[in-house]
């Protein structure tokens, strides 16, 4: 009796593991001549689903099989979705990139425009990385909310340039600092002025700039370069916490005269 007991519960058992597998391995599986709608709709499936090496292959056959199919510009911007949900960004970049370039007006576009700029944003939040993969990401927001005013991602596209805008200028400063730290003020110089014309809208950043392009020209005794300086940061920023220290600089050199 125990041994059919046992017997029993392994039959179930196994039973219950085959359709676990059965249901896990569950992959929507296009047929050999299905049709651009019926291969789009499998796709999707597979998509929502997360199966999205799946879901490739159904956009991918579309693409393929069908290239003057009405489905071919939803297979595109599927496809390009199912690599940015799986995470892999500078894949979905290239596929969104293709759908702008065929399709410049459709209503797909700002979608487009949109996550063709997130899948570099996704990639560049580090303050030392390589900063084009941001002016990359910034440049297409940009087009997005100048070609697109009245588009659903318009309203994030504007907030997200306002936070590459800052990251960019924060990614500038931390170049010019380095090159002022390490005496080097022939390349921090340029860098400061580049920082104080480039990004008025960053006003933190770009107060911190004008009162480190002061003291490297105070370094430099150019004096009358860095006066005038710390005169345009008391000007332009009066409240900013390096206002103090530049009004400090600006009288110990004008005790100088």
């Amino acid at each position: 009796m125990f041994n059919r007991a046992t017997n029993n519960l392994m039959t179930v058992v196994f039973s219950l593991v085959c359709v676990l597998l059965i249901l896990s391995g569950c992959v929507s599986r296009p047929k050999q001549q299905a049709s651009p709608g019926e291969l789009l709709v499998i796709g999707e499936e597979d998509l929502r689903a997360e199966r999205f090496e799946a879901a490739r292959l159904a956009f991918k056959r579309l693409l393929e099989e069908y290239p003057d199919s009405k489905h071919r510009r939803s297979a595109l911007l599927r496809l390009g979705d199912s690599y940015y949900h799986a995470e892999e960004y500078i894949e979905s970049k290239l596929q969104y990139a293709e759908y702008v370039r065929l399709y410049p007006v459709s209503a797909g576009t700002p979608k487009a425009y949109y996550f063709l700029a997130m899948s570099d944003y996704q990639r560049n939040l580090d303050i030392d990385q390589d900063a084009s993969v941001a002016r990359d990401a910034l440049e297409n927001f940009q087009t997005l909310v100048r070609r697109f005013p009245g588009s659903e991602y318009t309203t994030d596209a504007k907030q997200k340039t306002l936070e590459l805008r800052e990251h960019l200028a924060r990614n500038a400063l931390f170049i010019a600092n380095f090159y002022f730290r390490t005496n080097l003020r022939v390349s921090a110089i340029p860098r400061y002025r580049e920082i104080i014309r480039d990004f008025e809208d960053v006003s933190h950043v770009r107060a911190e700039a004008m009162y480190k392009l002061g003291e490297s020209y105070r370094i430099e005794e150019s004096f009358q370069k860095a006066g005038e300086t710390y005169r345009s940061l008391l000007e332009s920023y009066p409240d900013d916490q390096h206002a103090s220290p530049a009004y400090n600089r600006l009288l110990a050199l004008t005790s100088k005269k």
